[in-house]
């Protein structure tokens, strides 16, 4: 029967899409057979599954501009079926937001449309139309919400257009680009992932875990002169990254094999050897390199580095050596050789080379931090301190590195000799105000408050304005954690919570109230991580304390964790029946089964059934009356050929729902496969009186219904 033509709310328009001309696919094959498919659904008006076997087309081929125009044609036809003929419009924004994706993201540049601009054009328009019906948010943040929510039910395409939206502004740039890069690479496009990847790691170049995303596109993409320095960046960063190193090794392996006499490329590939630890294999590779270019002072370099590495410092100062028989002042061996003499325990002939690459580079940060180690280990802490303010004079250099010994004694708790240290460094630097804060504090965290105070006052006469020192001095004056406390409630009360946290965590030791008080002030700071950091330490003072789980469990709602505020929340009503804790707890066990429920679905799109499986079993364990589950998990047990068990979960999502109609198409279809006629022919008959849409699982049904009347009873 001919329905009427419904009127147009939105004023959708497809002229321009109809009147595009469409190439026949090209191939043969699987792809033909997916792309006629999609072709003869598409002419019958069978949209959906137009769609999906048009995607299916693309995964085969994504270059294929046929199938792309299908596709996109598809989406554009079922989202004006939608707002003309069902007024879903949600549903029709998302496949307009879907054929903008393929229309202007996922093409090459030189995949071009006739008419294109047009067509953009007019379901730009009919998009804002949609959204404008719905209500919908257009902020960044909401867009951005929003992608992710389509991404989780597996609308990769209309994700991608929503994340490509929410980039415009800066605040999300760089997230969406990378989700648009892992969309494009799930859809098979991986040139156009490689693209996203790299505006991403422009935004974040420190970034370790994205530039190995990119470098391993690039690699996939046969883009090996560009993947090789993104590896070794990422190794760079990763101290010897093994999946790292085994890309590069292939690499470089490739190219030896085009030009083996290029000295680099095996002194390359030396140098991945020894990090691997093959050292066999990474001193052939040397020598080859040697071989070929006798006067490479970095593969002399990296040999002695891997005696070193293999402890026969002989032969690595050997190696050395070399090097530095022909350039003496050649900073990296004079450095390599002093290591190696300081872990010969020659700390002598350590400190002398030392000094020498000092000498020659006095900004070269390894040998600052180094010879450092040699005097610590040869001296004590005393004679070390005694020997660095000795030294110090007007040395900048050695000032600093008497005071950073200083605050290292400091942070090691050893009292007495930062002391000494901190009045060297004052003795060099009067000028050194953290010197006097630093030291006045060592003398109050052992309770001698009459010289704290009167280096404080010392340096107030000397830096009147420095707040650090002001501020230090008032603390210091509280002698006993009854006034901290006082001061730090102060503090707090005037919404000063960096200065009240501070004066609550100087309370020595830690009691159950300093620690509530410094974790209301990180809550107030919205540092929830370490708020609840502050409460698990009061908790651990006073377990009985029912407010106390109750607050751990109110921040891990708020941070969205709900498995770990139900833990909390749950425990908080055990001491007390907190009503509180009841409320939120129904609140945040619905969220936790919703955010279950989710992962499990897209685990199930992405077609990871295990996975799925035990999590839809887990989410049954809890929720035995969720339908959801049980329809999904029916769903993957017929991916896995156990009817009988789909056919009992299927049942038990009818019984639980009556919102799930495709339940009964696939339980007949379960019963028709087992040759259970009569009951295939019951749920038949149920999905045709419960289903509404016009589509080839209604005339299959009813198809079905006529030939099994005769199994009716």
């Amino acid at each position: 029967m001919k329905k009427e033509f419904l009127g147009i709310l939105c004023l959708l328009s497809l002229s321009v899409v109809f009147n595009q001309q469409i190439a026949i696919g090209a191939g043969t094959g699987v792809f033909a057979q997916h792309y006629d498919a999609a072709q003869e659904y598409l002419a019958k008006g069978q949209y959906s599954s137009a769609i999906v076997e048009f995607r299916k087309a693309l995964r085969i081929n994504f270059m294929d501009n046929s199938a792309r125009i299908g596709l996109i044609n598809s989406y554009l036809a079922r989202a004006t079926y939608y707002a003309n003929q069902e007024k879903k419009y949600e549903n029709s924004a998302n496949d307009f937001r879907s054929a903008l994706f393929y229309l202007k993201m996922f093409p090459a540049k030189d995949q071009t449309i006739q008419n294109s601009a047009a067509m953009i054009a007019s379901a730009n328009e009919n998009l804002n139309q949609c959204l404008k019906v719905v209500g919908f948010d257009r902020s960044a943040g909401s867009r951005y919400k929003k992608a992710e929510e389509l991404r989780a039910l597996g609308n990769l395409s209309a994700a991608a257009y929503e994340f490509s939206k929410s980039a415009e502004d800066q605040g999300y740039t760089a997230n969406s680009y990378l989700q648009i890069a892992e969309l494009m690479k799930l859809l098979g496009n991986e040139p156009k992932s490689a693209e996203y990847y790299k505006l991403a790691l422009d935004l974040n170049p420190n970034d370790g875990l994205l530039r190995m995303k990119y470098a391993r596109t690039l690699d996939k993409l046969g883009l090996y002169d560009e993947a090789v320095p993104q590896y070794n960046a990422a190794l760079a960063n990763s101290k010897g990254d093994m999946e790292v190193l085994y890309s590069l090794e292939r690499i470089y392996l490739k190219k030896l094999a085009q030009t083996p006499s290029d000295a680099e490329l095996n002194a390359n590939i030396g140098a991945i050897k020894q990090a691997q630890g093959d050292f066999d294999a990474a001193l052939s590779y040397y020598g080859k390199a040697e071989q070929l270019n006798p006067n490479n002072v970095n593969t002399r370099l990296n040999v002695g580095t891997l005696f070193q590495q293999k402890k026969d410092y002989q032969k690595a100062i050997k190696s050395y050596d070399s090097v530095l028989t022909l350039y003496p002042n050649n900073v990296q061996a004079n450095l390599y050789k002093a290591q190696a003499f300081a872990e010969m325990g020659n700390k002598s002939g350590a400190l002398e080379l030392y000094r020498k690459v000092l000498t020659l580079d006095p900004a070269n940060a390894t040998a600052k931090a180094e010879i450092i180690g040699v005097m610590k280990d040869a001296m004590t802490p005393s004679e070390f301190v005694a020997y660095l303010t000795k030294n110090a004079g007007n040395d900048k250099n050695m000032q600093n590195m008497l005071y950073d010994y200083a605050y290292k004694l400091h942070k090691e708790n050893k009292i007495q000799e930062a002391i000494s240290a901190y009045n060297g460094v004052i003795t060099s630097n009067p000028s050194n105000v953290d010197a006097y804060v630093n030291l006045a504090i060592c003398y109050a965290s052992i309770n001698d408050y009459k010289n704290a105070q009167s280096i404080l006052q010392t340096a107030k006469t000397k830096f009147p304005l420095n707040e650090l020192v002001l501020k230090t001095l008032k603390d210091v004056q509280g002698d006993n954690s009854a006034q901290i406390l006082a001061d730090a409630g102060v503090k707090y009360e005037g919404k000063d919570f960096k200065g009240a946290l501070k004066l609550y965590l100087d309370v020595n030791p830690a009691t159950e109230n300093s620690l509530l008080g410094a974790a209301a002030c990180c809550q107030e700071l919205k540092d929830f991580n370490k708020a609840i950091e502050y409460y698990q330490k009061a908790e651990s003072l006073n377990p009985k304390n029912a407010q106390i789980p109750y607050y751990i469990g109110y921040l891990y709602s708020e941070m969205q964790k709900w498995a770990e505020s139900s833990v909390y929340l749950k425990k908080s009503i055990s001491l007390n029946q907190n009503e509180e804790a009841k409320a939120l707890l129904a609140y945040v066990e619905q969220n936790l089964s919703m955010n279950e429920l989710s992962e499990a679905i897209s685990q199930y799109e992405n077609k990871d059934f295990d996975k799925a499986l035990v999590k839809f079993t887990n989410i049954l364990k809890a929720d035995k009356n969720n339908a959801y589950a049980y329809y999904y998990r029916a769903l993957i047990y017929d991916e896995q050929k156990k009817n009988q068990l789909a056919i009992n979960d299927y049942l038990k999502a009818l019984e639980l729902s009556k919102e799930i109609p495709i339940a009964n198409y696939l339980l007949a279809v379960d019963y028709d496969g087992i040759e259970k006629y009569k009951e295939a022919y019951k749920y038949y008959n149920q999905f045709i009186s419960s289903y509404t849409n016009e589509d080839e699982y209604l005339n299959y049904a009813k198809t079905r219904v006529e030939e099994l009347k005769p199994y009716a009873s």
